[in-house]
This record gives structure tokens, sequence and C-alpha cells, in this order.
């Protein structure tokens, strides 16, 4: 009876715990953020806004999304993560274009997901000179993205993917396909 309680307690904690956290980063953060009902953003997650081109960095949480605890969300454009889905603790998102993250997806901690590169083809001008590039990053909804995972630019992972741990994602990936290694390649298709 007693274990029962503890439980019942510790869930009633951490359900008041994250209410309270998703409080104070619409607040903090506010008006760049839309939080859906049933959303919530965990403790120390944290914005870093690049203002490029005069763009503020905008994120919308669908219901029932949720970013865990210390996650970085840096860049100036357009972050959506769809209904139910999750970024795991110490995860970094970087977007200056737009990512958006589909419903029912699962990413591990310490995912890298970034829309953006540094230019570097001039040998005549250091490269923190020659600006950036983007291209939209695509998660489809169902998609599985294992620990330390790193997705680039313009990428666009299909529907039910799972991409293995430590996996850097170049290309995009097919639905159902699941990839690993470094670059990422077509290990199988779920059945």
């Amino acid at each position: 009876m007693f274990l029962k309680l503890c439980k019942i307690y510790t869930k009633l904690i951490q359900k008041l715990s994250n209410k309270w956290w998703t409080i104070v980063f619409k607040v903090k953060y506010f008006p760049f953020v839309k939080i859906e009902r049933g959303a919530f953003v965990q403790k120390d997650v944290k914005c870093i806004f690049f203002w490029i081109n005069n763009k503020p960095l905008r994120i919308i949480l669908k219901e029932k999304a949720n970013i865990r605890s210390n996650t970085i969300i840096q860049g100036s454009g357009i972050l959506e993560i769809g209904k139910n889905s999750f970024i795991g603790s110490y995860s970094v998102i970087g977007v200056n274009e737009k990512i958006i993250i589909g419903n029912n997806v699962m990413i591990a901690h310490n995912v890298s997901i970034r829309d953006t590169d540094h230019k570097f083809n001039r040998t005549d001008l250091p490269m923190i000179q020659q600006g950036i590039s983007t291209a939209p990053v695509v998660i489809e909804d169902d998609v599985w993205i294992g620990h330390g995972a790193i997705i680039t630019k313009g990428v666009k992972i299909g529907k039910g993917a799972i991409v293995a741990a430590g996996a850097v994602v170049t290309k995009d990936v097919p639905p159902y396909a699941v990839v690993g290694g470094v670059p990422a390649k077509i290990i199988k298709y779920r059945k």
C-alpha cells in the first residue's frame, strides 16, 4: 500500500512540475511560443534567438507534445512539434528556416537536428563571414530517432522510419526504413 501511495505521489509531483515549467517557458518566451492543450516543457529548456533577417524563433507544440529537460532550441525559424511527440533531454534543435516534426515521433536524448550549415567554399574569406545556407527538415509521423543521432539540413525522414543511435542522416530516409551509420545508410525496412 505504501509503495502504491509513493508512486501516486511521485506521478502527481511530476505532473505539477511539468505544468509549472510549461507555464514558466510560455511566459518567458511569449509571444514566440504556442503550446496546445496537454503539451508540456520540462525544466531548463532554453531558447536562443538569432533574429536572422529580423525573423524571430517561433515554436509550436501540438497537443500532448513535450520537450524534455536541458534541450536547447536556437535560431530564427519555425519549429513545429506534432501531437504526442517528444524531444529527449539534452537535444539541440537549430532552426533558421523550418523544422517540422510529425505526430507520435520519439526523439531520444542528445539528438541534434539542424536545418542550417555554414558556407565554406571561399578560401579568401574567413568561414565565419561566409554566411549560412538553410533547407527545411521534415520528420514525418511515427518516426523513432535513436540516442545521439544527427539530422542535417534538407532531410526528410519518411513515415514509420527508424534512425539508429549515433547515425548521421545526410539524405532523405524512405518510409519504414531503418537507417544507421555515418553517413546513415538503409539497413532494412520494417514489415
